[in-house]
């Protein structure tokens, strides 16, 4: 069997080592190496398959890759093959460009509990890219059909790795015994579904059998940011959203207010507290596509308006509608959230439709830049910011969103958060003093 460097570079993810996959991308005069050749160097910054060039070539990218495994980023390192001073001192002449892209293994999230809630989050961590390992007594392999191991047994065998993330979905009568078993193992994240009371007072009892302050520390219960959540479904972007921030070190706020691209007055002040709302999301590609399965996920009627769309790219569940050019299907009610997804073809346009009817929330995908480009847009004809309070741009939760599944989880998180009124802080850390029981709202932090 011949190897290349995705088989090496997957044995060692398989094995949970990070690696950089380094690759000339391109070549100005004489060189050992040519464009396309590649290599990959594991965490110790060893070749251990390819060939980028010879040499202090290689030594100089295998010090720099160990830089992009540290910083977690791609880089492009310039290795000058002339300058017998200042270079790497090699006689080939001229100079390369190499790409460096870190890798690394799935993130490890252990499900302690096999209720339907466990199962909604074990399935929506899965999509997110979690390498999902599910253990209770009563844990069914077909239950979890998106985790990576699934352990039927009793918590005495219960063992979670060290600076492993561990959210706590089981029965409350079992979550006390599986604390017991958690929090000796250092656990980086402990994430427990219950309510404060509840939370409290089990506190109190770890600390009573001897249990550390420090270590309690770890417990984040009521865990999830606060999106207002009532649903199942809800309580899964509740509760991953909150594991993103903190993996991610960000502030779970509105994107639209971090980045200070749109801060209306006037927003509406309470949440509703009917159904979920249904979902438009207009354009294609890969966030539309992620936009889709994850609303399907929750329980979302979805409609794709998509100029081009192929319907084997989107759950069987969604309502697709092709070649509207100019918008005149796309079927805005003041309940509808709207995600506009276009890559810049039109979201102007789209945008203008959806104020026209006066849709509940107006998500739009693009950078803080091109979000005021079209806002400024839309002012100048005419729609000030008492039409535009429901729009937000960019989309989303600042949660970090690296890929088009996290962007799409962020920006449906943040549907949530205006739709019930949360206030998209962390629940454990809200002034339960507030007259209405969870504080100031999302929509609060605009007025």
């Amino acid at each position: 069997m011949t190897l290349d460097v995705y088989d090496i570079s997957k044995r060692l993810l398989a094995e949970r080592k990070p690696c950089v996959l380094a690759t000339v991308i391109r070549v100005l005069g004489s060189a050992s190496a040519k464009p396309g050749s590649k290599a990959v160097i594991d965490d110790r910054g060893r070749n251990l398959f390819g060939w980028v060039g010879g040499g202090c070539a290689e030594s100089l990218v295998r010090e720099e890759a160990l830089k992009a495994l540290a910083e977690r980023q791609t880089r492009i390192v310039r290795v000058d093959l002339d300058d017998e001073v200042l270079g790497v001192g090699m006689p080939c002449g001229g100079n390369m460009d190499v790409y460096l892209e870190p890798r690394f293994p799935p993130r490890r999230l252990v499900v302690a509990g096999s209720d339907r809630l466990a199962r909604h989050i074990s399935a929506m961590a899965g999509l997110l890219g979690y390498a999902v390992a599910v253990h209770a007594p009563q844990a069914e392999a077909e239950h979890f059909p998106t985790a990576e191991t699934v352990v039927r047994g009793d918590w005495a065998a219960f063992a979670p790795e060290e600076g492993a993330a561990v959210i706590i979905a089981g029965d409350h009568g079992e979550q006390a015994t599986i604390l017991e078993r958690v929090l000796p193992a250092q656990p980086g994240y402990v994430a427990m579904v219950a309510s404060r009371g509840l939370a409290q007072g089990l506190r109190a009892r770890l600390a009573r059998d001897g249990h550390a302050a420090a270590t309690l520390s770890a417990l984040r219960s009521p865990a999830g940011l606060d999106l207002g959540a009532r649903t199942l479904e809800e309580i899964s972007f509740s509760v991953l959203s909150e594991l993103l921030m903190w993996e991610r070190q960000r502030s779970g706020l509105p994107l639209r207010l971090v980045r200070e691209t749109h801060v209306p007055n006037g927003m509406h002040s309470a949440g509703s507290g009917g159904p979920s709302p249904p979902l438009v999301v207009v354009g294609s590609g890969r966030i539309a596509e992620e936009l889709a399965r994850l609303g399907a996920l929750a329980g979302r009627a979805v409609t794709v308006n998509a100029i081009q769309a192929a319907p084997e790219d989107f759950p069987s569940s969604t309502c697709l509608v092709t070649g509207d050019l100019d918008y005149a299907r796309l079927d805005i009610t003041p309940e509808t959230q709207v995600v506009i997804a276009t890559l810049h073809k039109g979201d102007h346009l789209s945008m203008q439709k959806a104020l026209e009817g006066q849709a509940a929330y107006i998500g739009l995908v693009a950078s803080a830049r091109r979000s005021k480009l079209v806002l400024n847009f839309l002012r100048e004809r005419g729609l000030g910011d008492a039409r535009m309070r429901q729009v937000f741009a960019p989309a989303g939760l600042d949660l970090g969103a690296l890929n088009p599944t996290e962007i799409a989880f962020s920006i449906l998180a943040e549907m949530v958060a205006m739709h019930r009124g949360g206030s998209c802080r962390p629940l454990i850390e809200q002034d339960t003093s507030a007259t209405s029981g969870r504080g100031q709202t999302c929509r609060d932090l605009f007025q």
